[in-house]
């Protein structure tokens, strides 16, 4: 399905001290072709897929013989501890411990998380010179391949997380978020191989001077989750306008919505936009999902990762982004503002 319209702009929104908003929320837009296709996070605007954020202390110990949610990535997925117990068994969510040191320098890899739409993952830089100090403006240089598969990903970007979520010190996590150019049930194979620690740029937009060079390689096979797919076709109202919805799919981090085609021309016209032009019609943008026990899970105003035409112009799909982990299996009711799509 191609995706015309692609609001890359508000998929960094800003953030309090406390809240990182939408990891996999997709991710800084590269339209162009070139592989890889790689941008470092603006300062403070990282996405998020979580909602409240905590102080970090590090990797939890192993609790399980299965599985231990690193601290970071239980905070930024925020889920109870059934729903985390479930990704991990379906293997959404693993745990890597992959270590490499090179130079005095170590980075392990600790925790990658995906679905369909979807990726992360995390990592932890530590100089052994305890002297040596790393602040969020540092950057790692690196590439990646797909072993000998094309790159899946539309979107990708990363960046030591911010002073306000971790203080500075010669240890740091560095996330890295992907999403896919198209929806993928398959394991995703990457070999990534760091290559350079940078420091601070002298400029905003430069590159800091390379600190320390070496080889730091990892091999990630990533499981992805299942989405649960409701085929509704039926109108429904939304915002004043009468729209059929073709199909809702969930999983614990995404939504796709399907729309018929027709009727969001027809609210285009009446509203005088252009959504070709990357105009917006927030009646179509979900605010939540409810569960059949009466759980309602707000997100506020859904921002898709992407939207667009698709089937010449018979369908008009978003993809959106969690700000939560949610349970599909439970979800009934998708909240759009005052109506609701019943599913």
């Amino acid at each position: 399905m191609a995706m015309k319209h692609v609001d890359w702009n508000k998929e960094y929104p800003e953030v309090s001290d406390l809240v990182h908003r939408s990891v996999l929320d997709a991710l800084s837009a590269l339209e162009e072709q070139e592989v890889p296709r790689m941008k470092k996070a603006p300062r403070k605007r990282i996405l998020l897929l979580a909602a409240a954020l905590a102080a970090l202390v590090g990797t939890t110990a192993a609790a399980t013989g299965v599985f231990s949610w690193n601290e970071r990535a239980g905070e930024v997925f925020e889920a109870d501890e059934e729903t985390r117990n479930e990704l991990t068994m379906n293997q959404m969510a693993q745990e890597v411990a992959q270590t490499v040191t090179d130079q005095g320098v170590t980075i392990t890899a600790i925790q990658t998380i995906q679905d369909r739409n979807r990726f992360y993952a995390l990592f932890e830089v530590v100089m052994e010179d305890p002297k040596q100090k790393i602040t969020e403006d540092y950057s790692l240089d690196y590439n990646v391949d797909f072993g000998g598969r094309d790159d899946p990903f539309c979107a990708w970007t990363w960046g030591f997380v911010s002073g306000e979520e971790q203080e500075v010190s010669n240890t740091r996590y560095f996330e890295i978020y992907g999403t896919k150019l198209r929806q993928s049930e398959e394991n995703l194979a990457m070999n990534l191989h760091f290559t350079a620690l940078r420091g601070e740029p002298e400029q905003k937009a430069g590159d800091g001077e390379i600190l320390v060079s070496g080889t730091w390689d990892f091999a990630l096979d990533v499981h992805p989750s299942n989405m649960v797919d409701h085929e509704l076709n039926k109108e429904c109202q939304l915002g004043g306008y009468t729209v059929q919805v073709k199909s809702v799919a969930l999983s614990p981090l995404s939504m796709i919505i399907v729309y018929d085609g027709k009727d969001v021309r027809a609210m285009e016209a009446d509203q005088k936009i252009c959504l070709d032009q990357l105009d917006e019609l927030r009646e179509l943008y979900p605010t939540g999902v409810g569960y059949a026990d009466g759980t309602r899970v707000d997100e506020e105003l859904m921002i898709p990762l992407s939207e667009g035409f698709g089937d010449g112009e018979e369908t008009y799909e978003l993809l959106l982004p969690f700000g939560k982990v949610v349970d599909p299996d439970q979800v009934d009711t998708i909240l759009m503002g005052e109506d609701v799509i019943q599913l």
